[in-house]
Formats: structure tokens, sequence, C-alpha cells
């Protein structure tokens, strides 16, 4: 999976440094163009059922579902998300849709264990300024898998800041 996290940090950090302060759709798409150019195999906004004690409760929409490619061997689900920062609430979107992959119907879905959420950073990206810019991670990544009704969180390029 690490030849398949750095494409996607590279292809994200591309659409970013062209798209910064737009809409989830937005990235979306152009991440879309990026997969196709670089031949990742994908489906967007595939359905999922959610289940409830064993019982299918709603339909969402996966941002994407990636097939295998490059070192990736089981299909994974992709979460993006416009914001300041991954929060909980994004983590326990992407907890929920794990927990239901494996009980939809599906043969491509129900074998999905992991999943990414995928953070563009929701600020502004200005080349001349009268201040120069604060150095910050545009993007974020943090890959989760679910086994055993157990989330572990395997991956996050994260970086700690340094406090001054």
């Amino acid at each position: 999976m690490h030849k398949f996290l750095y494409k996607l940090e590279d292809i994200s950090k591309k659409v970013f440094k062209q798209l910064s302060g737009l809409k989830e759709e937005d990235f979306q798409t152009a991440l879309g163009i990026e997969f196709r150019k670089n031949k990742i195999d994908f489906m967007r906004e595939a359905g999922l059922e959610v289940f409830y004690d064993n019982h299918p409760i709603a339909l969402h929409e996966l941002d994407f579902l990636v097939l295998s490619c490059m070192d990736l061997k089981e299909p994974i689900i992709i979460e993006t998300k416009v914001s300041s920062g991954i929060a909980e609430e994004h983590r326990q979107q992407l907890r929920n849709y794990l927990r239901s992959a494996v009980k939809n119907d599906n043969a491509i879905i129900k074998k999905i264990k992991i999943g990414l959420v995928l953070n563009f950073k929701k600020n502004e990206v200005f080349t001349e300024s009268i201040r120069p810019r604060k150095k910050t991670q545009d993007i974020e990544i943090e890959v989760w898998s679910y086994e055993k009704n157990k989330f572990t969180k395997h991956y996050s390029n994260k970086k700690v800041e340094e406090k001054s």
C-alpha cells in the first residue's frame, strides 16, 4: 500500500495547489481526473448500505472506492474532506462505512477492510503576499482498518508541529 499512498499524496498535493479554497466536490472531480491519468481504477459515489443490528437502514455514497491497483491487494474506501483538519466526525463516518462494508451483498464492497480519510486543508494559497505564508501541511491522510470488530489506525502523514 506504500506505493499507492505515495502516489495519492503526490496527486493530492497537485490538486490542492490548483484548487485550494474550493468545495469538496471540486477536489473530488479533480482527484478523479488524476486517478484516470495515473491508471488508478476507481468508482466514485459507489453505493454502500449502512447497517444497524444487521439490518440495512440507509444507502450512502462513498466518495471513492479504489479497486486493486499498484500495491493495493484489496479495494479501499477514500473519504475526502475540506476542513481545517481531520476531525473525529470524519473518522466516525469512515468507521461506520468500514463496519457496514462486510455486511453488504456486493462482492467487491464485502472485501473492504481498509479506508482512509483525505483532508484538503481549508485555506487559501497565495504565492504573493505582504506577509510570508506560514508553512502548513496542505493535505492530511489517515489510514484505518476494521477487522475482528476492531479499528486500527495504520498511517497518518500529519506532522506534529514544533512549539516555539
